[in-house]
C-alpha cells in the first residue's frame, strides 16, 4: 500500500511569530490509513516515515471513538494499545508500530477508535536563533475492530460493508445554518466521499473527497453550500465502492 501523507491539525504552536515566517515541522508519512483488526486478528501494523531533514520524536496513542449528539466523542482506552507508544525516528527512516488488540470484541460488533500520532518537540541546545514559529503537528486516522459476524472484505478499496438502506438524511439546521445530517442504523461505520445534493435540477457538491465518517447507531452533520435549502436528492460514495448511494430526504 502506497504511503500517505495526511497532516489532520496543528496540535499548537511553540515560540513566537516574527516577520510571518515559521519553521515547519517534520515531514511525516503514516500508512496504511485505514488500518483494522479482523476478529480472528490480534495485531495489525502502522508505519511511520520521517521524510524531514532531522530526527523526530513520535507519541502514538489510541483512544476510543463515539459519536454521541451527532459530536465526536473521545476518551482513553487499553482495548487496543501501541507497542512501542513513543518512538524518535532518524531522517529517511521508517518505525512499525503494532496496534495490539487486549480484548475480545462482543460478536456482531464494530468497534470504533482513533490512533493519535503527535510530534513531540525537541529541545533546542545550542540550537541558533531562528525566526519564526515551531509547529507540532498532530496525525490522526481511524482505525476499526470487529467481533464475529460482521461482513469484513480483506480485498479492495475498503474492508467494511455498509448497506444503503440502513442510511438516511436530510436538512436540519445547527446554530441557525442548513446542515447535511447523516443517520447510520447499520452495524458497521459509513465512509462518506464524493457527496452531491441536487435541488431543481442542479447539483452542488458538498465534498469533493472525504467528508466523514458517521458511526454505528449515531448521525453527523456538516455544513451544505450556500443557497441549498431544500434538495430533492444527495449522492455519495459509501466506504469506497463503486457504486454510488442515491437517496431522497427523510422528513
Amino acid at each position: 500500500m502506497k504511503p500517505f501523507f495526511r497532516p489532520v491539525c496543528l496540535a499548537g504552536a511553540l515560540g513566537m511569530a516574527v516577520a510571518g515566517q515559521a519553521q515547519a515541522a517534520a515531514t511525516i508519512l503514516l500508512w496504511p490509513i485505514d488500518p483494522w483488526l479482523a476478529a480472528d486478528a490480534n495485531a495489525t501494523e502502522l508505519w511511520i516515515q520521517n521524510q524531514g531533514n532531522s530526527a523526530t520524536t513520535m507519541q502514538v496513542r489510541i483512544v476510543r471513538w463515539k459519536q454521541e449528539d451527532g459530536h465526536e466523542r473521545y476518551t482513553s482506552q487499553q482495548d487496543v494499545v501501541a507497542s512501542p507508544p513513543i518512538v524518535t525516528i532518524g531522517t529517511g527512516s521508517k518505525q512499525l508500530i503494532r496496534l495490539i488488540k487486549q480484548a475480545a470484541v462482543p460478536a456482531g460488533v464494530e468497534q470504533a477508535y482513533r490512533i493519535i500520532v503527535d510530534e513531540i518537540p525537541q529541545p533546542d541546545a545550542k540550537a541558533e536563533p531562528a525566526i519564526g514559529l515551531k509547529l507540532q503537528m498532530r496525525y490522526s486516522i481511524p482505525l476499526f475492530v470487529y467481533g464475529q459476524g460482521i461482513r469484513t472484505m480483506k480485498e479492495g478499496a475498503h474492508h467494511a460493508l455498509a448497506e444503503t438502506q440502513n442510511l438516511s438524511w436530510r436538512v436540519t439546521r445547527a446554530e441557525g445554518q442548513p446542515v447535511l445530517e447523516v443517520r447510520n442504523r447499520g452495524d458497521v461505520h459509513v465512509r462518506l466521499s464524493q457527496v452531491t445534493l441536487e435541488q431543481g435540477g442542479q447539483k452542488r457538491t458538498v465534498a469533493e473527497g472525504l467528508l466523514g465518517y458517521v458511526l454505528p447507531g449515531s448521525s453527523r452533520s456538516w455544513p451544505i453550500p450556500a443557497g441549498v435549502r431544500q434538495p430533492e436528492r444527495m449522492s455519495a460514495q459509501i466506504n469506497a465502492r463503486d457504486a454510488q448511494w442515491q437517496s431522497t430526504p427523510v422528513n
